[in-house]
């Protein structure tokens, strides 16, 4: 009788354990908060001084898909090349895009917060993006992640580079000269 019920009791044991494992393999929503904030305290100092500096006239988005902000000119590419081009898109985030409040969020500037030290996957994300956002005629602006930015400041940096024909002309594709070489695209 002892055997019986130390047996019953082993399966029952076994049973209990067995459908813990299926509960937690086949669970439909196996997710957890990644982190309490969406931003490290430097990115989050930075996006209320751009908002401070220039909340009346742009809204600020963040953590964006480049995919989001720019399209594939899928004219004369092939199908291998487009999907290569829709890859190297879809899974960049861009820090901060600038769109403006009273032209239908038009997309003005993308603003990027980089390390003090950049290493070289940094410098080659930056290079990837502003060719991207160059091609799809987009400024994009970076600044390093360092303390003492002014709302004020930032304001009238980021206003008077979107302001200069210079800068502008240089967010759109360039031609080469006859040297073979363009002209250096402003910060």
């Amino acid at each position: 009788m002892e055997f019986v019920l130390i047996g019953f009791i082993a399966v029952l044991v076994l049973i209990a354990m067995l459908a813990s494992r299926l509960t937690e393999r086949y669970s439909p929503y196996p997710y957890k908060k990644r982190q309490e904030s969406l931003f490290s305290a430097t990115e989050e100092q930075f996006l209320t001084l751009l908002e401070r500096g220039l909340g009346d006239q742009y809204r600020i988005l963040t953590k964006v898909r480049l995919g989001d902000v720019v399209s594939i000119r899928d004219k004369g590419m092939s199908r291998a090349a487009i999907r290569e081009a829709q890859g190297k898109v879809s899974n960049r985030m861009l820090d901060y895009v600038l769109c403006d409040r009273h032209n239908g969020m038009r997309v003005v500037a993308v603003i990027e917060l980089e390390p003090v030290e950049a290493n070289q996957h940094q410098a080659k994300r930056n290079w990837f993006l502003k060719n991207s956002l160059t091609a799809a005629g987009i400024p994009f602006l970076r600044f390093k992640a360092k303390s003492g930015y002014r709302a004020d400041e930032l304001s009238r940096f980021i206003t008077s580079k979107l302001n200069q024909t210079d800068y502008v002309r240089a967010a759109r594709p360039k031609m080469r000269g006859a040297d073979g070489h363009s002209a250096p695209m402003a910060a």
